[in-house]
């Protein structure tokens, strides 16, 4: 895997991100034992400290060296939102004064402690989006930057000091086209999966992408260890178009080959996401020719609820859009089921602080 470039801004280097091989080599590279990486990745991802300076197992001339060339936070808390559903919206700043969102969404199913069963993290991967989804607030922001391998493990960090038990899941479904910072979201993923820092397991971390056809393909070859799930939202090219402008460039039967491709060099199954709009795509021809392509190889759909994107005054279709009634949108997951698909439904978590799916655009904080 190619590195991801860590000097996205001014100032020191990032710490954080680093995945361990690489660390030992910089280490070794400025003059230091190769063990003071393995000592430095333990306190950040083992002991989760805040600062370099109160590992006292590092020599305090080595400590005031760190300090010279690194820092060891990449994002910065900036506020909480909570939600009466017990979802928080973490907003962070970066090192270039830009600033991302990430979610935390517990689930609904309780253990017998109280506590959620599953905290699932739902991370950003850039700064804004140049994809043009009409149904997603973050495309109002277009595309500041990518973010660094660094700012994506440390939304993790910070978040976990905000949930009383360990996080369990992790969805790169945030602010971003994961697949367009591909190499710093694999780096991160190295780290989140590595079994010494505990944080997450491979086959709970879903990375969702528009349909970038390369990101695909490349996940396929590398056999990449976590879940894809694709953002589908239509059955026909004409209406995937319209909702999402990347559609022109990576068309429905292109992508479907891609994902087939990703599925026999992988065995892996895939996740389709697809949000119900009234009237545009929620026919009874749509459900069979979902349940078409459902069927083609092992997978799951994910019907998920439109949720509003009036606060950034939508134009043209993008303010036409119209959620499924209830009715209907009970409706076309039984259909769905009937027709032998394995259908989830999305909930909408955080939909009071627009921190549902597709909300996420620093609506309230900037």
């Amino acid at each position: 895997m190619a590195k991801a470039k860590r000097d996205v801004v001014p100032g020191k280097l990032e710490i954080k991100g680093i995945p361990l091989p690489e660390l030992e080599a910089m280490f070794i590279e400025v003059g230091e034992r190769k063990f003071r990486a393995q000592q430095v990745y333990d306190a950040l991802y083992i002991n989760r400290v805040d600062d370099l300076q109160s590992v006292q197992v590092l020599p305090l001339a080595f400590r005031e060296k760190l300090a010279e060339m690194f820092r060891t936070e990449s994002v910065t808390l900036n506020t909480v939102q909570d939600s009466e559903d017990g979802t928080k919206k973490f907003l962070f700043d970066l090192e270039d004064k830009r600033s991302v969102e990430s979610v935390l969404i517990p689930s609904e199913m309780i253990e017998e402690d109280g506590h959620a069963r599953r905290r699932t993290l739902c991370i950003s991967t850039q700064v804004g989006c140049n994809l043009g989804c009409i149904f997603c607030a973050t495309a109002t922001l277009k595309l500041g930057r990518n973010l660094s391998s660094g700012e994506i493990v440390d939304q993790f960090l910070q978040a976990q000091k905000h949930s009383p038990k360990p996080l369990t899941n992790i969805v790169f479904m945030g602010m971003g086209e994961p697949m367009n910072n591909y190499d710093a979201v694999f780096q991160a993923t190295q780290i989140f999966t590595d079994q010494r820092t505990k944080m997450i397991a491979p086959r709970r971390i879903t990375l969702s992408t528009a349909g970038v056809i390369p990101g695909i393909v490349r996940m396929a070859d590398e056999k990449q260890i976590i879940k894809l799930a694709v953002s589908l939202h239509a059955t026909t090219q004409e209406v995937r178009e319209q909702l999402m402008p990347i559609a022109k460039k990576y068309q429905l039967k292109d992508l479907i080959e891609s994902i087939e491709y990703y599925y026999r060099k992988t065995r892996k199954s895939v996740t389709y996401e697809y949000i119900l709009f009234n009237g545009l795509n929620d026919s009874l021809d749509d459900v069979r020719r979902l349940a078409k392509l459902a069927r083609r190889m092992p997978t799951k759909v994910n019907v998920i609820p439109f949720h509003d994107i009036g606060f950034t005054h939508p134009e043209g279709l993008a303010a036409e859009l119209q959620p499924a009634t209830p009715e209907k949108f009970q409706w076309f997951i039984k259909k769905l089921r009937d027709e032998g698909v394995k259908v989830f439904v999305r909930s909408s978590s955080g939909e009071d602080i627009d921190a549902a799916c597709g909300q996420l655009a620093l609506s309230r904080e900037n």
